[in-house]
């Protein structure tokens, strides 16, 4: 896993528990997972925005702008369910 045996990634989680402690850790991880949920969804419409561009002119089915509307959709598609996943988590932590 990226190069790192297993003793490495023990010091390095020993090193964060004793700099954040065991309380910052949980917010540090919703965090993270937030900034790779956002990263994952630009880099699909990234890519079907490159797709659209790479097919050109019309290819039997619909314009560019078509597909353009199509992609774009998809990426909204998506920021609502990152919404709403993002209100499952501020329930959760309005219950702690």
């Amino acid at each position: 896993m990226f190069g790192i045996s297993g003793t490495e990634l023990f010091f390095i989680v020993a090193f964060v528990l004793i700099i954040f402690g065991p309380d910052k850790l949980p917010g540090f991880a919703r965090t993270f997972g937030r900034f790779m949920r956002e990263f994952k969804r630009t880099q699909e419409m990234m890519e079907a925005q490159i797709r659209a561009e790479m097919l050109g002119g019309d290819d039997g089915d619909g314009t560019k702008a078509d597909r353009m509307k199509k992609a774009a959709s998809a990426g909204k598609a998506a920021a609502v369910s990152e919404a709403d996943i993002d209100e499952e988590d501020e329930e959760e932590e309005e219950e702690e």
